[in-house]
């Protein structure tokens, strides 16, 4: 797979670089550790949010901001004329392929465009491929990754490793197989009780099916899957009634005319005396298929038991307002803009510890005492008692009105999830009186039923009593078929989510232990390079061996010190500190890069040293350099550095222009100035000094002019290891332009007197007589005491004439190429 360095970076309207129709361009070499200082305030950040913005389309520092504040109308640089930036990135490959150029424009409006000068057929997916986690890396990661939690560092470590879409998936399987997911997301919990409650209410059907069916054909082993038969028995037993035969004729049971039929028995014979014994028959078979059983008695015993742990956990965590009072203080202490996670945002009192976990556990307590609540609930819907308890009030044969039905109000509350313990406590009552009751009313009319029945002709007492119960069946039977086939595809929903259940519960736990074996095997991968690379960082100090620990079932990841002073399997963030902390994250962060074999291979780096000491800042920029760079490793990186750091730009400046350091430093004045580069831009100074000059306006050429000539005098002391005073090598207030030319021409008239000085006997002269001369008299002695009269624009061009004949002092025609080059010292080439 191809990989790409980052080759160059041009921006212009972005954040703090205004640069209007003059670009701030970047060059980077890939074979290189590219490093980039400046000092705050002048445009560093902005050049990491440049790079951040084209690859991942935000602004951290700006997403995090809220709302009101307006985040996003900060990424086009306030004081650019034609309010639009634009990013140029130009990625070069590691295997000799064409380079890729993307072009990101960002509009005031807030249109961002990706486009490819290259001709790239898919500029933005090219830059999603770029987004890795080692990618971009600022100070904050780096203190974040050891003392964030194991959870947050364990999908941190994933995506440094390449397995972040592991990780992101394995999440998504476990929010869909929890549980309480699948209940709420699949109403699965809903339907269970729905079916459940249907199931017990269709069988009480059956039974009254089953039960009419025997009175009128006579007990034979019914079931109720054999329905058909059911009824073809029914119908034959009313047509073996010569007084019912003529309603049924080739009729069924569920075809016959009831009102008809019960008119010809009434006219018969019997009268109003037949239409009680009717009634009575019903109400005798209705009050004996409800009775309470003790099995229903336990299961209100259950909810009762279950709702005084409710009570008991309601009791110990306090009232409900206090629950909402708690999660919005635990909002306000873990919000970015709290001052003190230890003070209290309520009574501002300060605590010892962080009030996070405390509140946390408080709120847990709550969040038990809701599901204790929300199960009782779901029991209430689906428990047999409460059913009962509906059943009975609900017969007409009780003559119980509705505003006497204990279950009304009861059912109402229940839907509220306002389950009391004292109303299932009367629930238990009510149902023992409800049995005294129903076994009253039950004997009451069977007697009542004896008594007309003794009173009425025997065979009509007997065809009115078999036409009841065939009613009776018809009707139950039409309940059965309209309520069977919604059972059932409930049933058949719920075993098809069941089997979801199952498989997704099955699968995301496969996953979760294939993810976790894969993330101990890279764990494995960079365990040892990761401690030796912090070794290499904290050279002098105790070596702890940071040790990466991966959880058995979560994505838990412990930093724990194989050996602090002799002791063990220690927290590192409990122990190390920051300095040491960091280089912690350094050495995951840069061992995890380096075996990363995704599309970037690069790695930008913002102030990553701002918490180590000297020596450690060393150290991590000579590991990049000798360990880790492409050049210095085959399978290495490309790294940019962007630093403010006074000290690590000492040792920028004294590696820069060897083959494996490439060294910038930016200038100028943002965000309404222009912003550029020192080390590249020596030409364009040059430039800039001429156009001012040409056009006379001396107070900006001048300035110009001065930046140029102490680029020049710079860079021939730096290519010719010219020898400096202390202040110069250490203070850089103290580099006058004075400092610059004395040194270089007493530097050459000491080699020249040892006879040891490489300079052709002309250039020697040149440089003594003419061009240090003309440069100081000319412009140096006025430039740094003011004295004189005002420069004119002619005597600058002049200047800027000599300063480049200095420089050809020291150099010379290489025969080989016919290039110009500097000498490499005075006393060689």
């Amino acid at each position: 797979m191809t990989r790409y360095f980052l080759g160059a970076l041009t921006i212009e309207g972005f954040r703090g670089i205004n640069n209007d129709g003059d670009p701030l361009v970047l060059k980077f070499k890939p074979d290189a550790v590219n490093s980039l200082h400046a000092p705050n305030g002048v445009g560093k950040s902005s050049i990491f949010e440049a790079i951040h913005y084209a690859i991942y389309g935000t602004v951290p520092r700006l997403k995090a901001m809220q709302d009101a504040e307006q985040g996003d109308s900060y990424i086009v640089n306030k004081f650019h004329p034609g309010q639009q930036a634009t990013i140029d990135l130009t990625f070069v490959s590691d295997d000799g392929t064409a380079d890729v150029t993307i072009k990101v424009t960002r509009a005031a409006n807030g249109a961002r465009l990706a486009t490819s000068p290259t001709g790239h057929t898919d500029p933005q997916q090219f830059l999603v491929g770029l987004q890795e986690d080692f990618v971009l890396v600022d100070y904050g990661r780096f203190a974040k990754l050891v003392d964030i939690s194991a959870l947050d560092r364990g999908r941190s470590f994933a995506s440094l490793v390449g397995l972040s879409r592991y990780s992101r998936l394995r999440q998504a399987l476990d929010g869909a197989k929890r549980t309480q997911n699948i209940n709420s997301d699949l109403g699965l919990s809903t339907l269970d009780a729905e079916m459940t409650t249907g199931a017990r209410a269709l069988s009480g059907v059956e039974r009254r099916v089953i039960a009419a069916h025997d009175e009128v054909a006579g007990a034979g082993g019914a079931a109720i899957d054999k329905l058909a038969d059911l009824k073809t028995a029914v119908t034959a037993a009313l047509s073996g009634i010569t007084l019912l035969k003529p309603f049924v004729d080739e009729g069924s049971v569920m075809d016959l005319d009831f009102d008809a039929a019960e008119k010809a028995i009434e006219k018969e014979e019997g009268g109003e005396a037949r239409k009680t014994l009717d009634v009575l028959t019903g109400a005798v078979a209705s009050l004996s298929v409800i009775a309470v059983v003790g099995a229903d008695g336990s299961d209100v015993d259950r909810l009762i038991d279950l709702a005084k742990k409710r009570d008991e956990a309601v009791r110990a965590v306090g009232a409900e307002a206090l629950h909402a009072l708690l999660r919005d203080a635990l909002t306000v202490v873990t919000g970015t803009d709290w001052h003190d996670p230890k003070q209290c945002p309520v009574c501002e009192a300060k605590s010892d510890a962080p009030l996070k976990p405390k509140l946390e556990g408080k709120i847990a307590l709550y969040d038990a005492a809701a599901q204790l609540g929300a199960e009782l609930a779901k029991e209430v819907s689906t428990a047999p008692g409460i059913s009962k308890l509906r059943q009975i009030e609900e017969v007409p044969a009780m003559a119980i009105g509705t505003s006497d039905r204990l279950h009304v109000a009861f059912d109402l509350a229940a839907k509220k999830g306002e389950v009391a313990t004292a109303d299932l406590e009367k629930i238990k009552e009510r149902l023992s009186d409800l049995e005294k009751l129903r076994t009253s009313a039950l004997e009451r009319a069977q007697e009542e039923t004896a008594t007309l029945q003794a009173q009425l002709p025997p065979s009509l007492v007997q065809v009115t009593r078999t036409l009841s119960f065939a009613k009776q069946f018809r009707d139950a039977v039409l309940e059965y078929e309209t309520a069977e086939p919604t059972l059932k595809a409930k049933r058949d929903r719920l075993k098809l989510l069941n089997r979801w259940k199952s498989f997704i519960t099955q699968a995301g736990q496969s996953f979760a232990d294939a993810e976790a074996t894969l993330a101990n095997e890279r764990i494995g991968e960079i365990q040892t390079s990761c401690q030796d690379l912090f070794g290499k960082f904290v050279r002098g100090g105790p070596d702890v061996k940071p040790t990466l620990i991966r959880a058995q079932n979560s994505e838990n990841v412990d930093l724990t010190l194989a050996d602090f002073f002799g002791l063990h399997d220690l927290s590192a963030r409990a122990l190390l500190s920051e300095s040491y902390r960091n280089a912690v994250a350094a050495s995951i962060f840069l061992a995890a890069a380096i075996k990363h074999s995704g599309v970037p291979r690069f790695m930008v780096l913002d102030d990553v040293t701002s918490s180590f000491d000297a020596g450690h800042q060393f150290a991590l920029m000579d590991g990049m350099r000798t360990l880790l760079r492409y050049g210095a490793v085959p399978d290495g990186l490309q790294f940019i550095i962007l630093s403010h750091d006074t000290s690590l730009e000492k040792y920028f400046d004294k590696l820069n222009g060897t083959t494996d350091w490439h060294h910038q430093k930016l200038q100028g004045m943002p965000p309404k100035g222009r912003l550029m580069v020192s080390s590249q831009e020596a030409d364009r100074l040059k430039a800039q000094a001429l156009q001012y000059l040409n056009a006379g306006q001396l107070d900006i050429g001048a300035p110009f002019l001065r930046q140029y000539l102490e680029y020049k005098l710079g860079q021939v002391i730096s290519k010719l290891e010219i020898p400096v005073p202390p202040d110069y090598a250490t203070r850089g207030d103290k580099r006058t332009l004075s400092t610059y030319i004395d040194a270089i021409t007493e530097a050459v008239t000491l080699y020249q007197a040892a006879n040891r000085c490489i300079l052709a006997p002309q250039q020697i002269a040149d440089l003594q007589n003419h061009h240090a001369p003309s440069i100081m008299g000319n412009f140096v002695s006025h430039y740094e005491t003011g004295a004189g009269t005002p420069f004119n624009a002619y005597a600058l061009l002049g200047v800027l004439q000599s300063i480049d004949s200095l420089a050809d002092c020291f150099t010379y025609v290489d025969p080989a190429n016919g290039q110009k080059r500097y000498y490499r010292k005075l006393d060689r080439r």
